[in-house]
């Protein structure tokens, strides 16, 4: 993206900052949320969902933009502990 020029400036100009942070307030109450979202929040469950659904960890990164795999990789301790809990709902009562 380059050096930034203006400390002041948005990253996306053309995108409506308030009007989105606004939405993440309503979107989430209409479908029963109650919880605060952020956009980091968004990513997340993006990366979870996508890891989830088979997608391999580089591509994932790429689309974070993320430029170390390394920092993608710590969604996968998430699925991590997601298939620990999948494994340990089955008990054998012998």
């Amino acid at each position: 993206m380059g050096e930034p020029v203006d400390s002041e400036a948005t990253v996306f100009p053309k995108v409506n900052y308030n009007y989105t942070r606004d939405l993440l307030k309503v979107w989430p109450k209409e479908a029963g949320i109650n919880k605060h979202l952020t956009f980091s929040c968004l990513r997340h469950t993006y990366a979870t969902l996508q890891l989830d659904h088979g997608t391999d960890i580089y591509t994932i990164s790429k689309l974070l933009g993320h430029r170390h795999l390394k920092t993608t990789q710590r969604y996968t301790r998430v699925m991590d502990k997601a298939k620990k809990e999948a494994a340990n709902r089955i008990v054998f009562d012998f």
